[in-house]
């Protein structure tokens, strides 16, 4: 562990050396072309090492959810530095029996949740706040509506799976899904709710009496009603990894890990075959609507933008979790913990390319690739080298993201005063229009 640690420390050394050869390279062209690469931190060393989730609040401040060495739920969120928070056990502890351990997600209006041994902890503008949860579960999984409610999945005592969703104080633990055959066990997926209040998530169920066999499937509830859909069964050996993703069309992207001696020893996304059977695989969709996959496998960290090809994001020993967001720029950005208990972030600079999709008629260059600016930036107007044009006599609001995806500055019609910026590689993007939207990339330079 010490030279795969020694070897993160060096790249992320090496990435403002990187950047700064970028900026000089730039002095006698108006365009450049920046090549992708990882950048690697450690979070936190010491901590239990079974579980670790990652989400981002709307400002883009990252934020984790782990185990620390007390057995307290400990999170984490950076903005200049990594900050730290343990969780008073009286809030809410994490279930070591079950797995994982504990569940998080941050809802609409950045309200923090965190659910632990039958209780859930809600951070709001009054700080924390902790309610025994009514129902007994194991496996439980958390997420935030649309309109902010929290909902969870998770195992009954009759190993039935089971969706509980909280309306004003009132849970209601009603909504049960019971598969063909023999359930003895599910591993739940995170609920991932849809338009008009509807969810999908996967399970997996265990069945057969002489010889045991598995089932993958995907339950959707529609207007209240439960719809079962098999993606994979006569499985041998169970899977792990599960991620259900609807997007705003209602489609729901996939991803699970099997494996089957005899048919089935595979990674799965929207039935593109990415790997080999792992335990380890979460996905995200970004904010174009495209699947964000990581795994680890054969001492391997790997990503994939599907269905593009896997790429290597660097050597693992003993992982024991991983978990995937994006930034602001739609870039991925990876948690992930070993079996030494320290939690590490990987995060891609221009690994996941920009979204082919046609932009929306605010914000845009009036040239391709990327522009160099000194000292003020222009935007509306129709003309020249840095201006962005305004359309119908409406400016869309703009912000203005370091290569992090963190907002450095607002950004206004006409002139923008960027002298005080620290020169480097920036972006600019529409705050106020689709999420689908891609950044425009300008090179600040004295």
């Amino acid at each position: 562990m010490e030279s795969v640690a020694s070897e993160f420390s060096s790249l992320h050394k090496s990435a403002p050396r990187r950047l700064r050869a970028l900026v000089l390279a730039v002095a006698a062209t108006a365009t450049i072309c920046l090549a992708g690469y990882w950048e690697f931190e450690q979070v936190d060393s010491g901590s239990l090492g079974s579980y670790v989730a990652i989400d981002k609040m709307s400002d883009g401040t990252i934020w984790l959810a782990y185990v620390n060495r007390d057995s307290a739920i400990r999170l984490a969120h950076k903005n200049t530095t990594w900050e730290y928070e343990d969780l008073d056990t009286a809030l809410v502890r994490p279930d070591l029996q079950s797995w994982p351990t504990v569940s998080f997600d941050i809802g609409s209006g950045d309200v923090v949740g965190v659910v632990g041994l039958g209780r859930l902890a809600e951070h709001r503008d009054s700080g924390w706040s902790s309610e025994q949860l009514p129902m007994p579960m194991r496996d439980m999984a958390l997420s935030y509506d649309l309109a902010g409610r929290p909902s969870l999945t998770f195992k009954d005592s009759l190993w039935h799976g089971c969706l509980g969703v909280r309306t004003d104080s009132v849970w209601d633990t009603s909504l049960v899904f019971i598969p063909q055959g023999d359930p003895t066990w599910f591993s739940f997926t995170r609920p991932c709710w849809r338009r008009h209040g509807n969810c999908a998530f996967l399970y997996e169920n265990d069945w057969g009496d002489l010889i045991q066999q598995y089932s993958i499937g995907l339950c959707r509830r529609d207007s209240g009603i439960w719809t079962g859909h098999g993606l994979a069964s006569g499985l041998d050996g169970g899977g792990y990894g599960f991620a259900a993703l609807p997007d705003t069309s209602d489609s729901i992207h996939t991803l699970w890990s099997a494996a089957d001696n005899y048919f089935t020893n595979k990674l799965v996304c929207d039935g593109v075959t990415l790997d080999g059977y792992t335990p380890w695989a979460a996905a995200c969709l970004d904010d174009s609507g495209r699947v964000q996959c990581v795994w680890g496998r054969d001492g391997k960290l790997k990503f994939a933008l599907v269905p593009e090809p896997a790429i290597e994001v660097g050597d693992i020993s003993g992982l024991g979790w991983c978990d995937i967001t994006t930034d602001a720029l739609s870039q991925p950005v990876i948690a992930y913990c070993t079996s030494d208990g320290s939690i590490y972030v990987a995060h891609g600079v221009d690994v996941a390319g920009i979204s082919d999709e046609p932009r929306d008629a605010g914000l845009r260059f009036s040239q391709s690739g990327s522009s160099i600016v000194t000292g003020v930036l222009v935007l509306g107007g129709l003309g020249t080298r840095s201006e962005l044009p305004e359309r119908n006599s409406v400016m869309s609001r703009a912000v203005l993201l370091d290569v992090s995806g963190r907002k450095v500055l607002d950004l206004r019609t006409g002139a923008n005063d960027i002298s005080s910026i620290t020169p480097g590689v920036y972006f600019v993007k529409e705050s106020g229009g689709r999420r689908n939207t891609s950044p425009d990339r300008i090179v600040i330079v004295r």
